[in-house]
């Protein structure tokens, strides 16, 4: 089989205009290649410049002061037996019903804290989670097509 048949039949002008367009797409990455490559260099020094001055206006800074001596904590409230046996007695309800000690101490302090000396806890217990899982079974429930 001989090549001049097909060569032949080749459109010039198609030939071409595809060489031209391949031409101009890859002059359009080397200008965007040389353009970032330059971009990236003048923000390197713009950078290098940021830094040099930030580590002169530091070393121009006096020393800092030494920080003051922290203030002594207050004393710890005296507690009465009744206020240990209150403490101790909602530690243990709290264990016997898988809440720990941390999450008492917490809710505690949350009650002081909110309250203040006249609140009292009588009672902490996990809530039941049968409503949330109810809910969340109607809701995806909901969103089941209708069925006929």
């Amino acid at each position: 089989m001989s090549i001049t048949p097909i060569l032949a039949a080749l459109d010039l002008d198609a030939v071409t205009y595809q060489f031209t367009g391949m031409c101009v797409v890859f002059c359009c990455l080397c200008f965007l290649s040389v353009l970032l490559t330059v971009s990236g260099s003048v923000a390197q020094r713009l950078e290098a410049k940021r830094q040099a001055r930030a580590a002169a206006a530091q070393a121009a800074l006096p020393p800092a002061p030494a920080p003051a001596p922290a203030p002594a904590p207050a004393p710890a409230p005296e507690l009465s037996p009744q206020q240990v046996a209150a403490i101790a007695a909602g530690i243990y309800d709290a264990a016997r019903s898988s809440i720990t000690p941390q999450v008492v101490a917490a809710i505690a302090a949350a009650v002081k804290v909110t309250v203040g000396h006249e609140a009292r806890i009588l009672d902490i217990r996990p809530v039941d989670a049968s409503y949330a899982q109810s809910g969340r079974s109607s809701i995806m429930n909901s969103h089941l097509p209708a069925r006929g």
